[in-house]
């Protein structure tokens, strides 16, 4: 069973890249996909580690990260994170996980990304209508995982993204499949996951009718209602393989290097590396830096040139964190992790990411 599963997740990984876009992977589709909350990090931990984590995620944390990982739970498993975003936008993430004994681990969250108020304004009210506007993007996910094995992990989430702009929405759905697979070689552990597959999303509301007079009817008749049809948008696809290693172990700390290569439908590829160092598993240091392959086309010649870049274009590459995880009671443990990532030319507040979680 766990051999038909990953020769699923292969083949389905090959056929997104056979009906892919020919262009995936580079830039030329930059910043013409959808949902971005989808793309947004969650988890102090995997952040800090530059989201090198694809090989090494469990518990709650890897619902995000690569659903796979979510099968090494045992137990009931909540966690909580907030990020101060850029900008002045914050997101709130919460999830709960729980053991279901032979079928599976079963967890269920929730994401939003809170833009903050902003001031309508009109063509005829160019200073502002009086109207705040609240953009609201959520993402509810329901993710099930299982270990088929001492060293064969599998896993899959289903999302539901709505998004609401004043009297604007749109709603979607999108998957997840993880793989993660367990050597027993000094901690060596590899993982892949396919994330943000699904169909296309479309803006429809009250938003896209407007009251109009046509040109050729009488003056004093009355208006019709015409509805305008927006373009659907993809979602921001990408695929993702990584690993993990213990560097050096003994029974007081470990040292672990992680390392992933993503594959963007809408971007350059990127690269990620990250360093945790854990006491005891009690208390960890991170360290992580990734950039991205920027493709650009040749002037002179005409031809498609790729150069390697730190970070994006709003993350330096850089970030640094930190976590404490403490036994509460007999059974219980709590684990509180912060990062700071660095923002780009200091246009914005760096990103600071703070998360906590309780297992029982």
């Amino acid at each position: 069973m766990p051999r038909l599963i990953i020769l699923a997740l292969v083949l389905l990984t090959l056929l997104a890249g056979a009906v892919g876009p020919t262009q995936a992977g580079s830039n030329g589709r930059k910043g013409t996909e959808g949902a971005p909350e989808l793309t947004i990090a969650v988890g102090a931990r995997g952040s800090a580690l530059g989201g090198a984590v694809v090989g090494d995620a469990s518990g709650v944390e890897a619902m995000f990260w690569n659903p796979a990982g979510l099968g090494t739970l045992t137990k009931t498993e909540t966690m909580f994170s907030h990020t101060q975003y850029f900008a002045d936008m914050t997101l709130n993430y919460a999830a709960v996980a729980s053991k279901l004994g032979d079928f599976g681990v079963l967890g269920f969250s929730a994401k939003v990304l809170s833009v903050g108020d902003i001031i309508v304004t009109t063509e005829s009210a160019p200073e502002g209508t009086g109207e705040i506007a609240q953009p609201t993007f959520t993402v509810l996910g329901l993710t099930w995982a299982k270990q088929f094995t001492d060293r064969v992990l599998f896993g899959a989430n289903g999302n539901l993204v709505s998004e609401r702009i004043i009297n604007q929405s749109a709603t979607g759905v999108a998957f997840d499949f993880g793989v993660q697979y367990v050597t027993g070689w000094r901690g060596l552990k590899l993982g892949m996951v396919m994330k943000n597959f699904g169909p296309g999303m479309t803006y429809s509301g009250p938003g896209s009718e407007l009251s109009l007079l046509p040109p050729d009817q009488d003056p004093s008749g009355q208006p019709r209602i015409f509805t305008t049809e927006s373009s659907s948008f993809e979602l921001p696809s990408f695929f993702t393989m990584g690993g993990s290693c213990d560097l050096y172990r003994v029974p007081q700390y470990r040292i672990t290097a992680l390392a992933a290569l993503q594959n963007n439908n809408f971007q350059g590829n990127a690269m990620r590396a990250g360093l945790e160092w854990r006491y005891r598993d009690q208390f960890a240091l991170r360290g992580s830096y990734y950039g991205s392959f920027v493709g650009t086309t040749n002037a002179n010649t005409a031809v498609d040139e790729s150069k390697f870049q730190g970070g994006d274009d709003l993350y330096t590459g850089l970030a640094l964190g930190g976590g404490v995880n403490l036994r509460v009671g007999d059974t219980s443990r709590m684990g509180v992790d912060v990062t700071w990532r660095p923002v780009r030319n200091g246009y914005f507040d760096d990103i600071i990411d703070i998360g906590l979680k309780l297992s029982f």
